[in-house]
């Protein structure tokens, strides 16, 4: 009995040592460099008073849950229809992207000129969450054996009642990762649109604590942030566990329909149709995108004088003598911005695939990591740059570690998600025939994690990106991030958001080349099988 109680309490105590491990190591650093510890923190908080802080973790939930509901409906009415009528994937998926690709610190004045209220804020809470849970719903959507959905034909059913009877079930894991995901994020949007402009809230306490140079106040509001998105996602972990505990009992399919494989970038024999169609959905897109982009200047409002339609944009580019030193600039810009992102990129998928690797050869790993992993994405990477720029400095490798953080997050917990949930049947297969847990992992982990791996890197690369703006602006003093706070301070919108457009296409171009990638994974590990 005492054994078997042991076992109970080992995750909870190995969370705590943790914890605790990292609270001490915070506060011998503290004793190095020039940063508060946890006692000093501790200090300030009461000094200042707990209801301080509560009342504006409120303030900023009130804005933050509403943005993360109206995410996640707008989330399911995208990809419900889309997983009934493959035909309308491309469209609604690369409008998503675009959503995502949006670089809050440069559309955030723009929607506190047009909203008003909360209104920014929630709308800058739900662009954080909402490409987040369109990629977890459209992936859990077809998460589903092709069998199961065959059976309920055969005997009949409608695609409908193949959604309502096996889909929607089979796609509550991928959504409740998604969710865990998107939690923390729609707090941030929510705390950086208080810092853009709000009367209340976290985001209010931290920006005059940045400017008033107070480190104490300023890593007591990050770590109060964290505190409250910490509840987000760990609420919602709970009643993930609870709901699809039956999730590794299903059976393994590695043919099964990819988010990719069905939006439109499937291969047939007849390779010039193909190419034909895709390049139809493509411009298809591009006149969807630049129509909603013109409908919603034309119905919120914006007047000339802030807001620039395709057309302008295109003339501003184009205009005669101007034109080509413009595109030349913006170019040199993005190439710098590129190679952020890369690097950023290359450090967060290669962490979280290594660290999740690790964790599901020694689970204890993953239980040491929950705690600083989950405290790291929660901080406000706005609050925290200035911070790591004095561990750092400005070079290379503040922007490193930027994009090291804004993309581990994603990568480590979906694939984590996927490791956690393979099925039972497959591991006792390997087990029966001898091998060992390297052996799962090489042999079915990895390979049925794959369409998990691809739907992180959807995720993490728009967010690398914005991981390069932020670093770019905070730190570096150059590339896109800088040029475009530098043109809302200095009211050049029509600068502003020719960068807006170019930053939002680079990124819908990455997109689809992880896409690209994989159908080629895809079609290797199954032999064409995957459809």
């Amino acid at each position: 009995m005492t054994m078997r109680r042991y076992s109970n309490l080992r995750p909870a105590l190995a969370w705590g040592g943790s914890f605790g491990a990292v609270v001490l190591l915070w506060q011998c650093a503290a004793l190095v460099v020039a940063l508060p510890g946890p006692l000093a923190i501790m200090r300030r908080i009461g000094t200042d008073g707990p209801a301080l802080y509560w009342n504006a973790g409120l303030a900023t939930l009130r804005c933050a849950l509403p943005g993360w509901a109206g995410a996640t409906v707008a989330a399911a009415l995208c990809a419900l229809p889309a997983t009934m009528w493959p035909v309308l994937a491309p469209g609604l998926f690369q409008l998503g992207v675009m959503s995502y690709c949006l670089p809050s610190l440069a559309i955030g004045p723009v929607l506190m000129i047009v909203l008003d209220g909360d209104g920014p804020r929630i709308m800058l809470a739900a662009l954080a969450s909402f490409f987040t849970m369109l990629v977890g719903s459209m992936t859990g959507l077809r998460a589903c054996s092709p069998s199961q959905t065959l059976l309920v034909t055969a005997f009949g059913g409608t695609a409908l009642q193949a959604l309502l009877r096996v889909r929607l079930r089979a796609a509550l894991p991928a959504w409740f990762a998604a969710l865990r995901i998107s939690a923390p994020a729609s707090v941030l949007g929510a705390m950086v649109g208080e810092f853009l402009g709000a009367e209340h809230g976290l985001g209010v306490l931290l920006i005059n604590a940045q400017q008033s140079l107070d480190l104490s106040r300023t890593c007591a509001v990050t770590l109060v942030s964290a505190a409250f998105a910490g509840v987000l996602y760990a609420g919602v972990g709970i009643v993930g566990h609870a709901c699809t505990h039956w999730a590794r009992d299903m059976p393994l399919d590695l043919a099964r329909d990819s988010e990719a494989l069905r939006a439109g970038w499937t291969a047939g024999p007849n390779r010039m149709r193909v190419l034909l169609h895709g390049a139809g959905r493509l411009a298809g897109t591009t006149v969807l995108a630049l129509g909603a982009w013109w409908l919603v200047l034309r119905m919120s409002g914006v007047t000339p004088y802030v807001g620039r339609s395709p057309y302008d944009v295109l003339l501003y580019l184009t205009d005669g003598a101007e034109g080509p030193p413009r595109i030349s600039a913006i170019a040199g810009e993005l190439g710098i911005t590129l190679q952020d992102m890369a690097a950023g990129l290359v450090g967060g998928i290669m962490a979280g695939l290594v660290l999740a690797m690790c964790a599901q050869l020694w689970p204890p790993l993953h239980r040491l990591l929950a705690g600083p992993v989950f405290i790291m994405q929660a901080i406000p990477l706005i609050a925290t740059t200035p911070l790591l720029i004095l561990l750092f400095g400005r070079g290379e490798a503040i922007v490193v570690t930027v994009g090291t953080i804004v993309t581990f997050f994603p990568v480590f917990v979906t694939v984590s998600q996927s490791f956690a949930q393979t099925p039972r049947t497959a591991l006792a297969l390997i087990a029966a025939n001898g091998g060992g847990r390297v052996d799962a992992l090489r042999r079915v982990q990895l390979p049925a994690a794959l369409p998990s791996i691809f739907a992180a890197l959807r995720i993490a690369a728009p967010l690398a990106m914005t991981g390069a703006l932020i670093a770019e602006w905070l730190a570096t003093g150059r590339g896109m991030g800088y040029m475009l706070l530098n043109a809302v301070s200095m009211s050049d919108y029509d600068g502003l958001w020719a960068r807006v457009t170019v930053t939002t296409t680079v990124s819908m171009i990455l997109y689809g080349l992880v896409g690209l990638g994989e159908v080629v994974a895809m079609r290797a590990l199954t032999g064409g099988r995957a459809r």
